[in-house]
Order: C-alpha cells, then sequence, then structure tokens
C-alpha cells in the first residue's frame, strides 16, 4: 500500500510540474506548425504539418489570409504534408531523418514533437483520445 501511495504522489507532483512547464513562453518554428491525431480504425498516428508565417511579436500568421493562428483558431488551410505510421518511432523518422528538407528547424519544436508522438502512440495502443498539448 505504501509503494502505490508513493507511486501517486509521483505521478500527481509529474502531472503539475508538466502543468506549470506547459504555460511557460515559447518560440514558434518558423517552418510551421504540426497537428497529431489518432486513428483508432486503421491504428495509425496521422500527423499535418502546416506552414505559417511568424510576426515581428513571434506570433504565427496565416500565410495566406495575414491573419493570426492561435491555439483556438478554427484550422481552414490545407496541410502542406501528412505523415501516417503506425508508431511514434515511424513517424519521427519521416519527420527528421532522410535528405530533407525537414519541417522542423528547432530543436525545441523536434522535442516537442518527439513527446506529443509518444502521448499520442500510448493512447493508440490504450485506444483511447488523444488530445495534443
Amino acid at each position: 500500500m505504501k509503494n502505490l501511495d508513493l507511486q501517486e504522489d509521483l505521478i500527481h507532483s509529474i502531472k503539475l510540474l508538466d502543468d506549470k512547464l506547459s504555460k511557460r513562453q515559447i518560440e514558434l518554428d518558423p517552418k510551421g506548425y504540426f497537428l497529431i491525431k489518432i486513428d483508432l480504425i486503421t491504428n495509425e498516428l496521422i500527423v499535418e504539418h502546416y506552414l505559417n508565417n511568424i510576426d515581428q511579436k513571434g506570433r504565427a500568421i496565416d500565410p495566406e489570409s495575414g491573419e493570426l493562428i492561435g491555439c483556438k483558431t478554427k484550422n481552414r488551410n490545407q496541410p502542406s504534408n501528412i505523415y501516417r505510421g503506425k508508431s511514434a518511432k515511424q513517424v519521427g523518422i519521416q519527420i527528421s531523418e532522410g535528405l530533407g528538407p525537414f519541417p522542423i528547424s528547432r530543436i525545441d519544436h523536434a522535442m516537442y514533437i518527439g513527446r506529443e508522438l509518444q502521448r499520442a502512440e500510448l493512447c493508440l495502443i490504450a485506444g483511447e483520445q488523444y488530445l495534443q498539448d
């Protein structure tokens, strides 16, 4: 019983830390952004890459309309590329290996995509919904 309490305390402390870190200021990747989804019917990870421009304040702007792209903005433009795979590793390799060009230019963005792909894969395995952080 004591080990279970320690495990629950650890999980809770990690969640608190992650929630706090998710609120930090980040620099956007000028090469664009990704929307990660899972398809529980085909058992695939689906990763859509969208282009954007970055304004002088570091905000993402739709390359066609010039409008700000916010976290809650409904996506109207088409992805520049769609990656699909059965595992986080398979999709990660498609995004980051080979001759290029690569859709990621910032190491922090690459790390974030890796974390999110792992989370999405775990949801796919468990048959649970995935919500991108």
